[in-house]
């Protein structure tokens, strides 16, 4: 044999093994070979393996040839099976061919084996052979009748006298009866059920068989109240050279009349929205305009746009609106809406016919066609001259209180600066320690304050302060007013960018100024450098203050909240005010810690 088998030995003794081995090799056969002792290999082995004969002997250790020829014929029933063993008497072996064997060839007389093989792949390649044209012709068969039954379309097949030979499932399933109550019935019963009358008689049947036209007629049905259609169409059967049967094919065409009645009734409703979308176009106060995408006018130019521009409808079709060509914010625009990109709220000068200079808001979309190409731009212009002029004439008014408001906080500042050069003034009158003290107390109290307003009217926002800004200020002020006793004090800022509103700000400064006051006073006796650090962050609901020294600390002794300080009551006042907690440390200097809300949430 030329191609190469593969073989697969179901055997515990493998010397038998090799004697098949050789014997079929000395008959010229060509083959591959695996070898399997046991069930669980056998299976895996024929699965992938996929052998092309199994010599399978009668009993092993631990599985048997009956059993492993079951299994084959489970799993491929199509593999020669031949029993080759020592132990085989001629009825079990004849009971082994009427079971599925395909030979049997004992081990005494291996040499019958070859032939054995030969012949069982000859008549498996025969088997094979006859079953696939067998498989084939069935298939046609099949598909043939599976056509003629599966066909959606009602399909009868009638003699020359006009009665049903035969019938199609859909005839079945539509009517509810079987093909045996429609065989040998007229033509005319087959009908009724479909369309309620008769609509061939014994004249209209033989004109029907004998014509041999091709074109379909048209049925008109009334059936449960419901109209629908059928189209009818007939042709020849021929055997032998003569017509014996005609063919009739009934096709429901009810949805494709009813599509067709439908598409009738959309264009009829398209005209209507057409229309409907011409009145809103022509009714609306703004431009509407279509462009090509090289930016001339396609087909519509409403009222709106010959009210707006001044244009009519026929000088601008096919034409550049000027103020468009000629403006490059105009042009990138457009090349945007080219791009897929729609855009609103585009605020343009446009020169009208006469020249006129308008204001209008745009807006752009893209123009597609059926297949999503962009074909063109949309445009609206809405005339918006008067609400910029009014904007004008609001932002004039807004800019006039604005200089007044920082009017009024520069009179301020210099009001507090007033008062305190007249208590300068009062102050030259005594010489008592404490009194000038006092004096001077107090004019740093005015002056933090006059500090918040003059950089509320040096601001851009007149409603909030830049505190971090303020801060630095403030320190400068003080260290300059204490720099006999802060000559060598380090003042650091950790602090995040923080805005207050006016009388958050007052307080605050004021709050400041007293703990650093107080710092700059006491902390550091006998002694001219200290550390002084002050951090102030805000989380999402409240702001925190940190006034810190390395100074020596407030005695344990002094209760901040119920001391005769005024710096210190000032600071217990203020924090009322604030809705806020004060709180104080002194573990190696002194730390006071103010937590108070955000006024403005």
């Amino acid at each position: 044999m030329e191609d190469t088998i593969k073989i697969l030995f179901l055997e515990d003794v493998p010397l038998d093994v090799e004697l098949m081995e050789a014997e079929l090799k000395r008959e010229g056969i060509d083959f591959d070979s695996r070898h399997v002792e046991k069930e669980e290999e056998y299976r895996r082995e024929l699965t992938e393996f996929q052998p092309d004969v199994i010599l399978a002997d009668h009993s092993l250790p631990h599985f048997d040839g009956i059993s492993a020829m079951n299994i084959a014929q489970d799993i491929s029933p199509q593999i020669p099976f031949i029993f080759v063993s020592g132990q085989m008497g001629e009825e079990f072996a004849v009971e082994m061919l009427k079971k599925g064997a395909t030979d049997y060839v004992l081990k005494h007389n291996l040499s019958k084996l070859g032939h054995s093989v030969k012949r069982a792949l000859n008549e498996a390649d025969e088997y094979l052979k006859k079953k696939k044209a067998e498989e084939k012709l069935a298939k046609s068969e099949e598909k043939y009748r599976t056509l003629f039954d599966l066909s959606p379309d009602y399909v009868v097949v009638l003699n020359l006298d006009g009665e049903v030979l035969d019938i199609n499932q859909r005839v079945e399933e539509d009517s509810g009866l079987s093909r045996d109550d429609f065989i040998g019935k007229d033509v005319n019963e087959f009908f009724k059920l479909f369309v309620n009358e008769s609509i061939l008689d014994e004249n209209a049947m033989r004109s029907f068989l004998a014509n041999d036209q091709t074109k379909p007629i048209e049925i008109k049905m009334n059936q449960d109240g419901d109209i629908g259609y059928l189209e009818m169409h007939h042709a020849p059967i021929m055997k032998e050279g003569k017509v014996f049967a005609i063919q009739v094919i009934l096709r429901n065409i009810t949805q494709s009349k009813n599509a067709e009645n439908a598409l009738i009734e959309s264009r009829e409703r398209l005209y209507d929205v057409n229309a409907y979308l011409e009145a809103i176009i022509n009714a609306s106060p703004f431009a509407i305009v279509d462009l090509y995408p090289d930016g001339r006018v396609k087909s519509l130019w409403n009222p709106a746009a010959e009210n707006i521009f001044g244009w009519r409808k026929e000088d601008v079709l096919g034409n550049y609106l000027p103020f468009l060509k000629n403006n490059e914010k105009c042009q990138n625009i457009m090349r945007g809406a080219l791009s897929g990109e729609s855009k609103s709220d585009i605020e343009l000068k446009c020169a009208r016919k006469d020249n006129e200079i308008i204001h209008t808001m745009m807006a752009t979309a893209p123009l597609l066609n059926v297949d999503g190409n962009i074909r063109g731009i949309m445009a609206t212009f809405a005339d918006i001259s008067d609400m910029v002029a009014a904007e004008t004439q609001i932002k004039a008014s807004l800019d006039e209180k604005e200089v007044l408001l920082r009017e009024i906080h520069h009179r301020v500042k210099n009001n507090l600066q007033i008062i305190s050069s007249l208590m300068s003034l009062q102050s030259e009158y005594t010489q008592e320690p404490e009194t000038l003290k006092m004096f001077q107390e107090s004019k740093n109290r005015i002056r933090s304050m006059a500090l918040i307003h003059e950089k509320l009217y040096q601001s851009k926002d007149l409603a909030h302060v830049d505190f971090v800004e303020y801060l630095k200020s403030l320190v400068e002020m003080l260290l300059s007013f204490h720099r006999e006793e802060s000559d060598e004090i380090n003042v650091s800022f950790n602090c995040d960018q923080v805005n207050l509103e006016i009388d958050t700000a007052i307080s605050m400064g004021l709050i400041v100024n007293e703990l650093l006051s107080n710092c700059f006073k006491h902390a550091f006796p006998g002694q001219k450098n200290g550390e002084v650090i002050i951090n102030l962050s805000k989380n999402e609901e409240n702001y925190l203050l940190e006034v810190v020294d390395n100074g020596v600390g407030i005695p344990e002794d002094i209760d901040i909240k119920n001391t005769d300080s005024l710096g210190l009551q000032i600071v217990q006042t203020l924090t009322i005010q604030l809705k806020g907690v004060l709180e104080h440390e002194h573990d190696g200097g002194t730390k006071f810690k103010l937590s108070f809300p955000d006024s403005s949430r």
